[in-house]
């Protein structure tokens, strides 16, 4: 068989198309005696190694072992073998050895031959496995993507099952889902493209034991980055040697860590009109520091109360409470007392059901006084480098960089729905006689209907929550400017407010502002 250089040894399996053997080198190589060497692969008639010279005299041949398929047909190999035929080579493909012969009269067979080796699918791995193994399985695998596609070759559809691992190292295998790079260029970055975002969902499915993405909490905030720009919605990531650097460098810093710190300033004040206060604002920030690694969680809230004295101070003081005695309680306690992540709650739900508490106690509290209270809402809460934020009514959040600020959530007001609709600009707001008209309060009814987001945060960047008494009186471009010319958030909090009451302070102003770093 193929110049008699393998004898088969036993059967291991017999499939419709394809028979698979235990096989033997006949000649065996031979081996170098000089440890510091290492070459395991002279042949039989050398007399030194061919590395480093040594004698190879008295050295027992070594007949190394193969796992033999043979197939009827070409067809189910034939992606395989055009690889082999066009000499590609690569550390992360594990391609075999082609030959075909016709050992049983005329008839012809194919055969691949694969070195034996510990190999085991990704698909029958138990998750989620050590976030460093998988960190590095996907640099590995990623650098071999990059290769197939400069071969202008792609996957029809990723699977866990063209994977395999050994130890710390990751190959693709079973390459008769291989096809070619479509000629048109649209076509085909989609194809690449296709392949980065199935090799990450396979990696975000390891390292989490999840099949479909959700933002991950309790992944370190650098590997839980790279799964947001493949997976998540802006996709920055689209080719496999992008992927593969961010891979390293989110090992690298594992090794070496990035610690995240929140800074956070806030300033809340009754203006120059109102007699009383009837805004309240919320910042628990928690900052633990563990083998070098920050990974802040924060709770920040902005709440405008409305219905005048003894009404709308109580309604936004109550919502705050109440955000704040779940925060302690269902969310700082666990994080602190219980070594499995597991009981700390969901984010995005956790923040739902507190807004919701927040509303039946002040709905309750309407009810009881026979009172028209009610409070504006805005809610973040900040874990490492995600803000999950909640917004009823028309206090708003913002996140600026040196780039720019973005506003984040919608107003629930009249003015807004004119301006969204194109019925008057956003100047024409600031001075509408009925700017102070909303639709969607916390307290109003049995139950709230909030809009919640959620924003991933990078080092530099700020978040920003206000009432209207400060976008009231500034537009977005001078509170971005003015953030930016402050040193800290504290002062950057207290010019906001010191230039909204110049410009008139008709309202109460509340500002908080918390930045990562």
């Amino acid at each position: 068989m193929a110049n008699e250089t393998y004898y088969i040894t036993r059967l291991l399996a017999e499939e419709a198309d394809c028979h698979i053997y235990v096989a033997e080198e006949r000649m065996g190589v031979l081996p170098c005696p000089n440890p510091e060497c290492g070459r395991a692969d002279n042949s039989p008639e050398q007399t030194n190694c061919a590395e480093c010279g040594s004698s190879l005299a008295g050295v027992i041949p070594v007949r190394r072992r193969y796992r033999l398929y043979e197939y009827r047909e070409r067809a189910p190999v034939q992606a395989t073998v055009a690889m082999v035929e066009r000499g590609l080579q690569h550390a992360g493909l594990w391609l075999p050895r082609y030959f075909a012969e016709v050992p049983y009269a005329t008839l012809e067979r194919h055969y691949l031959v694969f070195p034996e080796a510990d190999l085991v699918l990704a698909n029958q791995l138990t998750t989620p496995q050590k976030i460093g193994s998988v960190l590095e399985w996907g640099a590995q695998l990623a650098d071999a993507l990059g290769y197939l596609h400069h071969n202008r070759l792609a996957w029809n559809q990723v699977t866990a099952e063209h994977i395999a691992l050994r130890e710390r190292h990751a190959v693709w295998v079973d390459f008769s889902g291989i096809r070619p790079l479509a000629e048109n260029p649209t076509e085909a970055d989609r194809q690449q493209q296709a392949d980065v975002m199935g090799l990450a969902s396979i990696l975000y499915w390891l390292a989490t034991g999840r099949r479909e993405y959700s933002r991950p909490i309790n992944l370190p905030p650098a590997a839980a980055a790279v799964f947001e720009d493949v997976l998540g919605e802006q996709k920055s990531v689209l080719r496999a040697d992008v992927l593969a650097d961010r891979c390293r460098q989110a090992l690298a810093n594992l090794r070496r860590p990035d610690t995240l710190r929140l800074q956070v300033g806030s300033c809340t004040d009754v203006g120059m009109v109102r007699e009383i206060n009837e805004d309240s604002c919320l910042t628990i920030v928690f900052d633990q520091v563990h083998r070098s690694v920050g990974h802040p969680v924060a709770l920040l809230a902005v709440a405008d109360g409305m219905g005048g004295h003894a009404a709308g101070d109580v309604a936004s003081g109550l919502a705050i409470h109440v955000l704040a005695q779940r925060m302690v309680t269902q969310w700082l306690a666990p994080y602190v007392t219980e070594s499995d992540p597991a009981v700390v709650p969901e984010a995005d739900v956790w923040l739902a059901e507190a807004v919701q508490a927040a509303n039946q106690a002040v709905y309750t509290q309407r009810s009881a006084a026979q009172h028209d209270m009610g409070t504006t809402l805005v809610v973040a809460l900040v874990l490492g480098n995600t803000a999950y934020i909640s917004n009823t009514g028309d206090s708003r959040a913002y996140v600026l960089n040196p780039e720019g600020i973005r506003r984040l959530t919608t107003d629930h007001s009249l003015v807004e729905h004119l301006v969204t609709t194109g019925q008057i600009t956003s100047a024409e707001a600031r001075v509408h006689p009925h700017r102070n008209v909303i639709y969607r309060v916390i307290g109003d009814q049995n139950e709230v209907e909030p809009d919640q987001l959620t924003q991933p945060l990078k080092s530099g960047d700020s978040l920003l929550l206000c009432s209207d008494g400060l976008s009231g009186k500034l537009e977005d471009d001078e509170i971005w400017q003015i953030v930016q010319a402050q040193p800290s958030p504290q002062a950057a909090c207290d010019q906001l407010v010191r230039i909204a009451n110049e410009r008139g302070g008709e309202d109460n102003i509340t500002v908080i502002i918390a930045r990562l770093q």
